[in-house]
């Protein structure tokens, strides 16, 4: 029989804290994930960096701002990366990391805690009586799977419990811009700093002179990613973000003619880049902000700026709103230095679902405030709370406090 105690859609970062989590409260847990392996926009975008770790703070070292399961996440990703915490001028601090290193982590660890995954498969129904989730029907291998539940917890980035639903959503006028990540070899440089600058240089140059659009000023390197002559490039895909199945292919489109034309473009002007071949695409395109779930509680902007505490609080959060626009390079609103917002449980809760959980990037919150809160350092303790919660859901009240819902 598939019975469990707790189900998980999704395996990125939120989704595999969040079955960690309730794996360790001795519950039976089932993992449902899309991809044929773990760790989501982590490993299937290649996002390459986990922001929102460390403290928002100009001193050199880098000082955590999570404990328990994500700091140990954080420190064990560390070391099968052969990489350091690395930060910029502005104060905010992130890790490196390596692509296999993320998926094994993931892989192990829910191993370790002897959680059913099922690769490969999507949310088929999500079967209901009044306000309670009895069972989800899953699609694998073109063969139904129903999975019978006390709880479940939506880590999909999309809020898709909710869509089945038809719940009402917290939806955006315009979604942020998408991005691609790739890969370039045979790079003749060996100094990242150096290398950004003749970047930016050199786009600059090709759009003042008309050779290139625009749009490919918004060309970023992945921080911390030049190795052996190979560094990744993280690209704004100039097309509207819609969350449609069809407006990922149209963006996954978009991206390939972008960056056929940039490279062209660097390896017969810029002699660093005269013989670099492409090494890889991600899989996916990078998506950031997608439909979010009606919790308890909606996270608000002014929460994020003014770095509102909570009682009930179950995740500490250090990264400042980071918006990135079709039209525009990436703005950052930042908070004070040395300070932190904090994320409530209501906001992982449902307000119309009793035992629907919500974590990663479609937590409650409102545009600018999942703009700081979807980064991965902030998903892994979401999603670590929601597994809790989940956990022992019926004991949970929309008064709890973080006596009882410690942060990861």
């Amino acid at each position: 029989m598939n019975d469990y105690d707790v189900v998980i859609l999704g395996g990125g970062a939120a989704g595999i804290a969040a079955a960690i989590a309730a794996a360790k409260k001795n519950c039976k847990v089932a993992l449902i994930e899309r991809n044929a392996y773990l760790g989501g926009k982590a490993t299937a975008s290649e996002v390459g960096t986990i922001c929102g770790l460390y403290k928002y703070s100009k001193t050199q070292k880098s000082e955590y701002i999570v404990n328990g399961f994500v700091k140990n996440f954080a420190e064990q990703l560390q070391k099968k990366s052969n990489s350091q915490p690395r930060s910029n001028a502005a104060g905010l601090h992130f890790l490196p990391y390596d692509i296999a290193a993320f998926k094994q982590i993931c892989a192990e660890l829910l191993n370790d805690y002897n959680v059913d995954t099922f690769f490969e498969a999507v949310l088929y129904k999500v079967e209901a009586e009044k306000n309670t989730i009895q069972s989800v029907v899953i699609n694998q291998d073109d063969h139904k799977i129903r999975l019978n539940l006390k709880s479940i917890v939506d880590c999909s980035g999309e809020s898709l419990v909710s869509q089945l639903l038809k719940l009402p959503l917290i939806k955006s006028d315009k979604y942020q811009a998408a991005a691609q990540i790739f890969t370039l070899k045979g790079v003749a440089i060996d100094n990242e700093s150096q290398l950004g600058f003749i970047l930016i240089k050199a786009l600059k140059q090709a759009v003042d002179q008309q050779k290139l659009d625009d749009y490919f000023d918004r060309v970023y390197i992945v921080q911390g990613s030049l190795k052996n002559n190979c560094v990744s490039f993280k690209v704004g895909i100039p097309l509207p973000v819609t969350c449609t199945d069809e407006n990922l292919i149209e963006l996954k489109k978009a991206a390939a003619f972008f960056i056929e034309k940039l490279v062209a473009y660097l390896t017969e002007n810029v002699p660093v880049f005269a013989k670099a071949r492409i090494k890889d695409i991600a899989p996916e395109v990078g998506t950031r902000v997608g439909f979010r779930t009606i919790g308890k509680y909606i996270l608000t902007e002014d929460d994020v700026l003014n770095c509102r505490k909570f009682d009930d609080a179950v995740a500490n959060a250090s990264w400042p709103i980071e918006e990135w626009d079709l039209n525009k390079r990436v703005n950052m609103r930042y908070f004070n230095l040395d300070d932190y917002y904090q994320i409530p449980a209501r906001c992982l809760q449902s307000f119309h679902i009793k035992n629907l959980l919500i974590a990663g990037r479609n937590i409650s919150a409102s545009d600018g405030a999942i703009a700081s809160a979807r980064v991965m350092g902030i998903c892994l303790q979401t999603g670590y709370a929601a597994g809790k919660i989940a956990a022992s859901y019926q004991q949970v009240t929309s008064n709890a406090t973080s006596k009882n819902l410690q942060y990861a």
